[in-house]
């Protein structure tokens, strides 16, 4: 049952010609016109390798916003209500929403990653296909958690509201991630970021990809938090739409 809600949820999810613009498109744009800003103002920072991880996890976060729009629609129609009422049990929801989310988190992965290598040959700054595939796995618990994130707001909120709410965790996740700014320069600022839920998976993902040495502090902290934000968030998920599909069914 939950294969097939998931290949419902993805149709829907697909069917929606934003979303390729969204979950695809914005993020090679934004990859292609920071690296040329870096091109021209010599920003060391402003790497191929430290943007493509940012952007990479920064684009996470549009699956949360369709994720939410599909969980809350459903909601809103009887769809879901006649859903209830089948064998269906509550792994079965979470499945048949997180796979689709987390399916297209992984596209989105190997496209930017893609267009990373491509620009690196272009550029003359090649970068490695093993660690960027490696560097891909380290930054799946962010895909869960801002999938998570896309259920819990889409059973907390209506569909009319619910995206409000993703867009400012979009937000928040631009301006506290690092995706486009050094961090690690910006003292107080930088050291809260490492341990909010944005940073950390990109910290790690940046060591992968830039070949540095793994540590504690630039490895081994990071990725845990990121899995442990992931687990809360997944798990806060669906005991919330458990109990919102009870009073809904009611």
């Amino acid at each position: 049952m939950s294969v097939i809600f998931a290949k419902r949820n993805l149709r829907e999810l697909l069917r929606d010609p934003l979303s390729y613009v969204f979950c695809l498109g914005l993020p090679l744009v934004m990859l292609v016109i920071f690296i040329v800003i870096s091109r021209f103002s010599d920003g060391q920072w402003l790497s191929l390798p430290e943007l493509s991880t940012g952007i990479t996890v920064f684009s996470y976060s549009f699956t949360m916003l369709y994720t939410t729009l599909l969980v809350s629609k459903d909601r809103s129609t009887s769809f879901l209500k006649r859903l209830y009422a089948s064998p269906m049990k509550g792994k079965d929801f979470a499945i048949g929403y997180a796979a689709p989310g987390f399916i297209i988190a992984v596209g989105q992965a190997a496209i930017c990653s893609a267009a990373a290598m491509l620009l690196g040959i272009i550029t003359n700054n090649p970068l490695s296909a093993v660690r960027m595939l490696a560097c891909i796995a380290v930054t799946l618990p962010a895909a869960v958690m801002f999938v998570g994130f896309g259920i819990l707001f889409g059973s907390l909120f209506g569909e009319k509201s619910a995206p409000g709410i993703s867009s400012i965790i979009i937000s928040a996740s631009g301006f506290l991630s690092g995706a486009w700014m050094p961090l690690e320069s910006m003292g107080v600022y930088g050291t809260v970021c490492s341990y909010l839920p944005f940073y950390p998976p990109i910290k790690a993902a940046r060591t992968v990809l830039g070949g540095k040495a793994v540590t504690l502090d630039s490895f081994l902290l990071p990725l845990v938090i990121s899995i442990c934000y992931a687990t809360v968030v997944f798990a806060l998920a669906v005991i919330v739409f458990g109990r919102r599909a009870s009073a809904d069914g009611n």
